[in-house]
């Protein structure tokens, strides 16, 4: 009899070392939205103007272009968020559901800054790594050679502020060309020079910057004092526009400043 109990016991034993082990392979086999893949973005100089509305006096100009040095380095989503990934988030009752289905193959649209933060802090949760929205800033030097900014010019020293607004307006029409707001497969617009996908498609990704309102010096060469309201933050794109916070389609309403986007969405970057 005792030796039936010590073959039943090692069996048992056995099968718990299996089960332990299988379920040890699981964990090393993470599902791909814990771990989306990602570019590597070195530390280094870059050039930036300050985002929003700034003005000499009473005319509104363009905020000066400024040198600045990122002394720390960080990865970045190769692809946006897709359908999957965030329908993942919504599953585990973290996020809130919005349009759109759970394809592995498209990005997910239609989300608000709220949402893509609250994706945010699930995914970081999941993963024990940080996770978050990229700055303004971080967002150009990703862009790589993508990257194209809409400025008044000249006609920032025009005193009648609608032909500044037409300009502003007629070139961001035209940097988006014959836009199609239709969904394509995940890297579908191809990669810039620093292999980030899709910049400059036909999403517009969230950033944390807030809307600017500024003052310059009358040689128009430094930002002398801002106020940040941030109800409103920039989504980067083909051009930025300026959306309320909890705005998921901007063509609706809720675009602040600018050319309203086509589809908003977003993708993070990892502290490193």
């Amino acid at each position: 009899m005792m030796r039936y109990f010590v073959g039943v016991f090692v069996v048992f034993s056995a099968a718990l070392a299996l089960s332990a082990m299988i379920m040890w392979n699981a964990k090393i086999a993470l599902p791909d939205y814990l771990e989306p893949e990602t570019v590597f973005i070195q530390s280094g100089a870059f050039e930036y103007r300050f985002v929003g509305e700034f003005r000499i006096d009473n005319r509104m100009v363009d905020a000066p272009t400024e040198h600045h040095f990122a002394d720390y380095d960080f990865e970045v989503m190769k692809y946006h968020v897709t359908q999957a990934e965030y329908s993942a988030c919504v599953a585990d009752h973290f996020c809130l559901a919005t349009t759109g289905g759970s394809s592995p193959k498209l990005a997910q649209v239609n989300v608000s800054y709220l949402d893509a933060q609250k994706y945010a802090a699930w995914l970081s949760l999941q993963t024990k790594q940080v996770w978050r929205l990229p700055s303004d800033q971080e967002w150009v030097r990703f862009a790589g050679d993508r990257f194209h900014e809409t400025i008044l010019g000249d006609i920032s020293n025009n005193p009648d502020p609608s032909q500044r607004w037409i300009k502003r307006y007629k070139e961001q029409a035209d940097q988006r060309g014959n836009s199609n707001p239709k969904l394509r497969a995940i890297g579908a617009y191809g990669a810039n020079d620093l292999g980030v996908f899709d910049i400059n498609g036909n999403i517009w990704e969230w950033t944390t910057t807030c809307f600017k309102n500024g003052k310059v010096s009358k040689d128009g060469k430094t930002l002398i004092e801002f106020k940040d309201y941030c109800g409103v933050r920039a989504a980067q794109g083909k051009h930025r526009a300026f959306i309320i916070d909890f705005v998921r389609d901007a063509k609706g309403g809720g675009c602040a400043v600018g050319v309203p986007p086509d589809n908003l969405g977003f993708r993070l970057v990892r502290e490193v």
